[in-house]
């Protein structure tokens, strides 16, 4: 049996978790009367199925809600509703201990009746592939599909002050799982499904209760059970567009602008009102499985040529991404041994590429218009090689696996599955179908990623599915707020925002 306090979490530890009680001296808490505002560029009326939600829009789930346990913006797993677990059964059973001092927006104490509760309605109400960890827990996939009893026939019981969770298999990623925000817990979340007719009738777990929406705007005032430090409202300027928000940021009527035009970034950032963080978010190309018109050789000069041009626009686009140089994965590029190998391999070739014409396809986005432009004058400027570009839409590039008109398709996604699930399945399928089945089929983010880890080598050295780079996150901010910084999941950090 082991008893781990819960402060963070090593990715590569197998059931290494902790969480420790920090003694902190207190002293009298100085009301924050501060507001901030903001704008996202899209909203949508029913957040009940969190995990399908744009990641701007689930930072209002995250505002308004707390998790078991949440990943802070050093990826570190750290307590939030619980202050311990206890892992036992050879990580098939998680004991998570709630903390004592936890209530909802009401006053009245979060229970682990109450959490349980949150636990059955998104096993039966959010999307089946937003919660394949919990539905991993012994009796959850049946009961998702009409037959048990809960309190009998499910893995997940309660005592006087914790929650258990009983798994079907071991899964060394489920408390990183928990972290994700569709497990910040809510209650009633089928009201949940029209927040503009049931937002006032909700009680919240988190730092902000949702105090008004209209047509324009949704207004976030700090919980009184909150720490008073923090910014005491928060109002979010709904579907307006970046340039508009731009504008507004410039006269002082906003006091954010989150990922802002990229054509401002060297401008922001020079006068220290940028702050650009690491995104889980890369940027790849898939050659054409059903097209035998590039060899492997050809392939590697070719990708060869598009890390050279990637990187020529990396250097005039230092704040918007990075070089994955190799990597599939950011947190990769650590391994120096690897990146360096790759470089080399990649390298290797003096042969001369035979094609004299090649065909990208890519979402129609404007930035991916910017980069397939930059990289088309490049080849041009640079090589013999002709290449053109056809910007699809989003149902078009869903349905390009079966063609064969392109050479190359370009993709934006996170590959780690920790983020937008409709953008990690635009990857994988795209893939070749012996690789792509078994990232598919994996439970869940940990599961992919070691399935992931297991054939990388062979993708990589086949040229099947390739990283050219990393988007960064960015805030223009407002000289006047402080502490805005991105958690794990690139949600906005609500236990920080705001304070001084």
């Amino acid at each position: 049996m082991k008893k781990i306090m819960l402060i963070s979490l090593l990715t590569i530890s197998v059931v290494a978790f902790l969480i420790g009680f920090i003694e902190i001296s207190k002293e009298e808490e100085v009301e924050n009367k501060s507001t901030i505002t903001y704008s996202i560029s899209s909203f949508y009326n029913n957040l009940k199925e969190v995990g399908s939600l744009d990641i701007r829009i689930q930072d209002i789930i995250c505002a308004t809600s707390k998790g078991l346990v949440e990943l802070d913006s050093s990826n570190n797993i750290i307590p939030a509703l619980a202050e311990g677990v206890e892992i036992r059964d050879d990580g098939l059973e998680y004991d998570f201990k709630l903390k004592s001092d936890i209530y909802w927006s009401d006053g009245t104490a979060i229970t682990p009746k109450d959490v349980m509760a949150f636990f059955r309605e998104i096993i039966t109400e959010e999307a089946e592939d937003n919660i394949e960890a919990v539905l991993n827990v012994y009796g959850a996939k049946k009961f998702r599909e009409g037959y048990g009893d809960f309190s009998q026939d499910v893995g997940i019981s309660i005592g006087e002050d914790n929650i258990v969770f009983r798994l079907n298999s071991k899964d060394d990623k489920f408390i990183e799982e928990l972290t994700k925000p569709q497990y910040r817990v809510r209650k009633n979340v089928l009201l949940w499904e029209n927040i503009k007719n049931s937002y006032d009738d909700l009680i919240y777990s988190g730092n902000y209760i949702i105090a008004d929406i209209s047509e324009d705007k949704l207004i976030l005032k700090r919980n009184e059970k909150a720490d008073k430090s923090l910014s005491e409202s928060i109002t979010i300027i709904l579907n307006e567009e970046e340039e508009i928000a731009m504008a507004s940021f410039e006269v002082g009527d906003r006091d954010l602008v989150i990922n802002p035009p990229k054509s401002q970034l060297e401008r922001l950032n020079n006068e220290n009102k940028l702050i650009t963080t690491d995104s889980n978010n890369g940027l790849y190309i898939i050659f054409n499985n059903n097209s035998d018109s590039l060899t492997i050789e050809d392939k590697k000069i070719i990708y060869s040529k598009l890390n050279n041009a990637m990187e020529k626009y990396q250097l005039e686009n230092t704040k918007f991404m990075e070089l994955a140089e190799g990597s599939y994965f950011r947190q990769d590029k650590d391994d120096l041994l690897k990146m360096q190998s790759r470089k080399v391999m990649l390298n290797s070739s003096n042969e001369e590429l035979k094609v004299k014409s090649l065909v990208i396809v890519a979402e129609a986005l404007t930035e991916n218009k910017e980069i397939c432009e930059y990289i088309s004058n490049y080849f041009s400027e640079n090589t013999e090689i002709d290449v053109s570009y056809k910007l699809l839409t989003e149902e078009e590039m869903n349905s390009i696996k079966n063609s064969n008109y392109y050479n190359i398709a370009l993709i934006k996604g996170d590959i780690t599955g920790m983020g937008n699930t409709e953008d990690y399945n635009k990857i994988v399928n795209l893939i070749p179908d012996e690789y792509g089945e078994k990232l598919i089929i994996a439970k869940n983010e940990g599961e992919r990623r070691e399935i992931f880890k297991s054939i990388e080598e062979e993708l990589y050295n086949n040229y099947k599915i390739l990283p050219l780079a990393f988007y960064n996150n960015n805030i223009a901010v407002n000289s006047k707020i402080k502490n805005i910084i991105f958690d794990g999941h690139g949600n906005i950090d609500y236990y920080k925002i705001g304070k001084s």
